[in-house]
């Protein structure tokens, strides 16, 4: 299976003593579903970084689809970007446009026909079930409703890469559950995911690849594992 993201020995220094990643060598495979655990400071956010090209490594090598995004120019960086999807913690969707609007946004920044946003939109609706909520703003949803509207911004330009940093942070037990189930359902498309998150439940019940960093190194790397056997063998 071809490799989505390849790290090849990067480090990322703030400074001369400060290494938020160390040596760090993994490769994640198209399709895959992949959590980051570990605790703060760990190097999970500053790895999203690297990949989203929000930061560049200190040194070593990170090929996304086959590209060396360590080396690539600025001005392709954007280019780049419109094959993932970014969740976050806290939605970051635009207040002053519907969820309609807020999924459309990122079809009109690449320039794509009217004709085809409204199409893939209405898709995307259906996809994160918020169809019935197309004309709401983000202030009239709850915070599921937003979660799963941002998840609809980031797969509504059938990116091959998911990025998710604490997607379920702000979220209770039962949300939480709903918006990991639209997630696995994105993955089963065969979106490749990488979820960064400090949430035990999610990772144990959803026992997909598990990756532990500690001081920015991996300390474990299990194909199907938990996180708490993940802490107890790490």
């Amino acid at each position: 299976m071809l490799a989505v993201l390849v790290f090849k020995n990067v480090v990322k220094s703030y400074g001369k003593d400060i290494k938020a990643i160390d040596g760090l060598s993994i490769t994640i495979k198209k399709g895959e579903f992949v959590f980051l655990v570990g605790p703060n400071g760990a190097g999970k956010s500053t790895i999203m970084k690297l990949i989203s090209c929000e930061e560049r490594p200190t040194s070593g090598s990170i090929f996304f689809n086959g590209t060396d995004m360590s080396r690539m120019k600025l001005k392709k960086v954007p280019f780049m970007r419109r094959q993932m999807g970014i969740v976050f913690q806290d939605f970051k969707l635009l207040p002053n446009l519907t969820v309609h609007d807020n999924i459309a946004f990122a079809l009109h920044v690449i320039g794509m026909p009217k004709e085809k946003v409204l199409k893939r939109v209405k898709e995307v609706l259906k996809i994160i079930e918020m169809a019935h909520r197309k004309d709401a703003y983000p202030k009239q949803l709850s915070g599921g409703e937003q979660q799963r509207t941002a998840i609809g911004r980031a797969i509504a330009n059938w990116p091959l890469l998911i990025l998710a940093d604490e997607p379920t942070g702000n979220l209770d037990p039962e949300i939480t559950r709903a918006v990991m189930s639209l997630l696995a359902r994105i993955n089963s498309a065969g979106t490749t995911v990488v979820m960064a998150t400090h949430d035990s439940a999610i990772v144990d019940k959803m026992k997909r690849r598990v990756i532990m960093l500690s001081s920015g190194r991996v300390i474990r790397d299990d194909a199907r594992g938990r996180y708490s056997s993940v802490l107890q063998n790490g």
